[in-house]
């Protein structure tokens, strides 16, 4: 039970709000777990990401990242990218809450309706002590009707065309070899 209080169905609620409990949940852990943080990292960066993952894709976007090689992977290739990527995103997550840990992320209402009912943009604010970071989610209904994100811009970076320059960098290094390209990222991270 415990490990499904993230889960917030989405008929009652915008992909908005599930945005804004989510960042809610996450600067609680930030303000109550420091010392947690201290003296056992891994179980603090476990704690954010249990918070995190119930609204990211990973599937998708682990499938975006390897772009034009996802059609000629295998699946357990697909799979192994995955994981290695939700592992590489969420740390990354993590450390970054970490060093920005009095930062406010603030999810700004709609701008206008959304085109389209089961896709839209969350415009987000990261405001640090000396700076505010415009950021946006792209976030889609899921088949289990639960908001998902697919893709973050953060002060104008494209995450989800970063790391697929990265995974291309690595496929050219790797000769095009995907398995090869796999194992590089994991040991990187």
């Amino acid at each position: 039970f415990a490990g499904n209080s993230f889960i917030i169905l989405s008929d009652s609620v915008s992909a908005h709000e599930y945005a804004e409990r989510t960042h809610n949940s996450i600067i609680h852990i930030l303000q109550t777990q420091d010392a947690l943080y201290q003296e056992d990292s891994e179980l603090f960066i476990q704690e954010i990401s249990n918070a995190f993952s119930p609204i990211v894709d990973f599937n998708r976007i682990s499938r975006n990242v390897m772009g034009k090689y996802y059609k000629v992977s295998t699946a357990t290739q697909r799979e192994r990218f995955s994981e290695a990527f939700r592992t590489s995103l969420l740390n990354t997550y993590s450390k970054t809450l970490i060093e920005f840990k009095d930062e406010r992320i603030i999810v700004l209402p709609p701008k206008k309706t959304s085109k389209s009912p089961d896709r839209v943009k969350v415009h987000i604010e990261i405001i640090t002590s000396s700076k505010k970071y415009p950021g946006v989610y792209s976030m889609y209904l899921d088949k289990n009707n639960e908001w998902k994100i697919i893709n973050i811009v953060v002060n104008g970076i494209n995450l989800g065309l970063t790391f697929r320059s990265q995974f291309y960098s690595l496929m050219e290094k790797n000769n095009n070899d995907i398995s090869a390209t796999i194992d590089k990222w994991i040991t990187s991270l």
